[in-house]
């Protein structure tokens, strides 16, 4: 699959210091759990969305809001995204217990039972209350 990645670095450098990666997708609605199953209904194998495929930070700069800077700078991206292209959620697959723990202090719920690497969304309409306050 095609993606697009996007780097961070601190002027005048051109080394990257941070960086995520972004692809268009679906995942089986089986996978999904919860209240908003209903929203997909009875008649969807999938439910489109896009998926953060990659995000990483450089050593030197973890644990000084680089990470949710990258992800504010997903969730505009996503936006933008949603003005030419339907969809129902910002998807990612988590690393490890970290990530997972990280990723949940962002609101984004699993949606995918018994992995050691969840399954993770974060809802259109929600990116779109956080960027565009609607």
């Amino acid at each position: 699959m095609e993606h697009r990645v996007f780097c961070a670095h601190l002027p005048p450098s051109n080394v990257c210091i941070g960086y995520y990666a972004l692809q268009l997708g679906s995942d089986s609605v089986e996978a999904f759990k919860g209240k908003d199953k209903t929203y997909l209904g009875k008649n969807y194998t999938a439910f489109p969305a896009v998926h953060l495929s990659f995000v990483g930070v450089d050593e030197p700069y973890q644990r000084r809001g680089l990470g949710q800077h990258l992800l504010m700078d997903v969730f505009e991206r996503v936006a933008a995204i949603s003005d030419h292209a339907g969809f129902y959620a910002l998807t990612l697959q988590s690393f490890n217990e970290d990530s997972t723990a990280f990723y949940r202090s962002l609101n984004f719920v699993e949606y995918s039972e018994g992995l050691r690497q969840p399954k993770m969304l974060y809802p259109l309409e929600d990116i779109l209350t956080l960027v565009r306050g609607r």
